[in-house]
């Protein structure tokens, strides 16, 4: 199922948002009123009203956090142009629309045109894109769309606008750390985190690599590459997902990440150095500068491409297996590391049903309740006692299935049926779990 018709037809989930971002997917609820929106975008298109069809799918696209309205898209109509601006993390996307053209566009960078370096790239890009393509205009390197409205319909404005948009926001941070441009462009929409919030999340990081660093030192020395390549990607996922970097230290965390998995000559040793080496510069960053990776931004679209419900119960099968074969081993540390993992690495890889997401998310918390502790949430897991709030762990994943339950009949929440005896026996439950979650439609 495609992303724009989970975007129209998925009810609105009763969760309410988070208040801080996790991942990079969108962090929020859709349109209230976005079901309707669609349909009127439709019949508008139908009826030759193309600017009218564009207002309201555009407007279709906000998304909140509980009331309010997150801005990430604003129209405006005059007379017989539509105008409009998306936000897609650091990029913004201008829009212009008449009955005969829809065209957008984003600022990359202004500071490119004399890289020659910088402009075989983005050929290159431009080789590989569908819709969109680079141009130059008045001294910037934007990214650009052009539409024909003859045969307008919400399904054909959804993948190339959201080509652009999720281009833009790459390439931006991608040109700036690569090919070292001095700042990055339009970014008034950006906002500073909370001073806060960043020494927490300085702190926690800290923490993770200190205990991670100690974890590999007392590995045995025979035969441990594996068990420290899932603690180093482990720690790795777990920055991205729950501290959400921007520019330079995101841009490291997905070339590390990219260059693990990546088939080559190197072995499995010289990897895990590069992993190893990363998480020691990590370390040696000062708060000053580890806040300087920092921005809140907002999103309209979903990065990482939709997996089937089989390629994600491929995925837990065979790390089960490997759970099975460490706990054989009786390598402990690994086991509880790669229930971790597990969860992380598909809110990495992955794009899923929101209610898949949100219990990955629900597992990732439990797993990290002190962190979320520290931000203010209530925790769901005592480190010091092993002890769950089970009440409350039940409540999430049935809020996290029953807005669903009417559109996949034999989706069925799980949490009464969890075994909350150690963290780890929960964890393998809640994967089980998981691997039975029923998706087909009535």
């Amino acid at each position: 199922m495609g992303e724009w018709f989970e975007r129209f037809f998925h009810q609105l989930t009763t969760e309410q948002p988070l208040p801080h971002h996790f991942g990079r997917n969108i962090n929020a609820q859709i349109n209230p009123g976005e079901q309707q929106l669609f349909t009127q975008a439709l019949e508008a298109f139908r009826e030759g009203r193309i600017i009218e069809g564009y207002e309201h799918y555009l407007r279709s696209l906000e998304n909140f956090s509980g009331r309010d309205s997150n801005n990430n898209i604003i129209v405006e109509v005059n007379e017989d142009v539509l105008h409009f601006e998306l936000c897609q993390g650091c990029a913004i996307v201008h829009g212009r629309v008449t009955d005969k053209i829809f065209e957008a566009y984003a600022v990359i960078t202004t500071d490119a045109l004399t890289d020659v370096a910088v402009k075989r790239h983005l050929l290159e890009r431009n080789d590989v894109l569908t819709y969109v393509r680079y141009y130059t205009h008045n001294g910037k390197v934007l990214l650009k769309l052009y539409l024909d409205n003859t045969t307008m319909t919400p399904q054909k404005i959804f993948y190339p606008l959201r080509e652009l948009a999720l281009n833009a926001d790459y390439e931006k941070e991608y040109l700036r750390y690569h090919y070292k441009q001095p700042s990055l462009t339009e970014v008034e929409h950006l906002e500073p985190i909370d001073d806060e919030e960043l020494r927490i999340k300085y702190a926690t990081m800290q923490e993770w690599i200190s205990n991670c660093q100690r974890d590999i030192k007392e590995l045995p020395a025979n035969d441990n590459n594996t068990t420290v390549s899932f603690s180093a990607l482990t720690l790795l996922f777990q920055i991205d997902y729950l501290l959400l970097p921007q520019k330079d230290m995101a841009q490291e965390i997905i070339e590390k990440v990219t260059s693990f998995f990546q088939e080559d000559e190197r072995l499995v040793e010289q990897k895990n150095d590069e992993l190893l080496n990363f998480i020691a510069k990590l370390q040696k960053l000062d708060l000053e500068s580890f806040s300087n990776h920092f921005y809140k931004a907002r999103y309209t679209f979903t990065p990482m491409e939709r997996a089937t419900i089989e390629e994600l119960n491929q995925f837990v099968s065979a790390s089960l297996e490997k759970v099975s074969w460490f706990k054989q081993q009786r390598y402990s540390y690994v086991v509880s590391t790669i229930y971790r993992y597990m969860a992380l690495y598909m809110l990495y890889n992955f794009g899923v049903h929101p209610s898949y997401r949100a219990l990955l998310h629900l597992l990732v918390e439990i797993n990290s309740s002190h962190f979320f502790e520290a931000l203010g949430y209530e925790p769901l897991y005592d480190e010091r006692e092993h002890t769950f709030r089970k009440s409350t762990i039940v409540s999430r994943i049935t809020d996290a299935i029953e807005p669903y339950q009417n559109e996949f009949t034999h989706l069925k929440s799980f949490g009464k049926e969890l075994n909350y005896t150690t963290l780890e026996e929960f964890s393998h439950s809640f994967y089980l779990h998981l691997k039975n979650l029923d998706y087909s439609e009535r």
